[in-house]
């Protein structure tokens, strides 16, 4: 299974289709250690990386954030609410400096480390 960080397991972020796909940026991943951090309690991941071919099946964009192959690896997370209120959630997230948040959801928020700002 193995340790990403101190708080994440490759289990936790690896494509949920079971083909075992896990490359994950180092600087996305050291944002949500970060959120954990200052979360200061449990973090649940719905998605992290998916395959090429998961992604197009859960109807992902092409260039989906979530996509996640050896040369451009995934940047985003959709992280439950069970642990969290949705404003808090996103105030945390933008805090450990997180650019792309999706909170149009109704159990999870989005969030990215693209290169620039987007709200949804």
């Amino acid at each position: 299974m193995g340790r990403l960080t101190k708080h994440f397991t490759r289990k936790e972020l690896e494509c949920r289709c079971g083909c075992g796909t896990c490359y994950v940026s180092p600087q996305a991943l050291s944002k949500l250690e970060t959120l954990r951090r200052l979360a200061r309690r449990p973090i649940f991941i719905n998605s992290a990386c998916r395959c090429p071919a998961h992604n197009a099946r859960v109807g992902g964009a092409p260039l989906s954030q979530h996509r996640s192959t050896k040369n451009r690896p995934a940047t985003a997370f959709d992280i439950s609410l069970r642990n969290f209120h949705k404003g808090e959630l996103i105030r945390l997230a933008i805090q450990a400096g997180f650019k792309g948040i999706g909170q149009n959801y109704k159990t999870f928020v989005h969030v990215d480390d693209r290169h620039y700002y987007a709200r949804w």
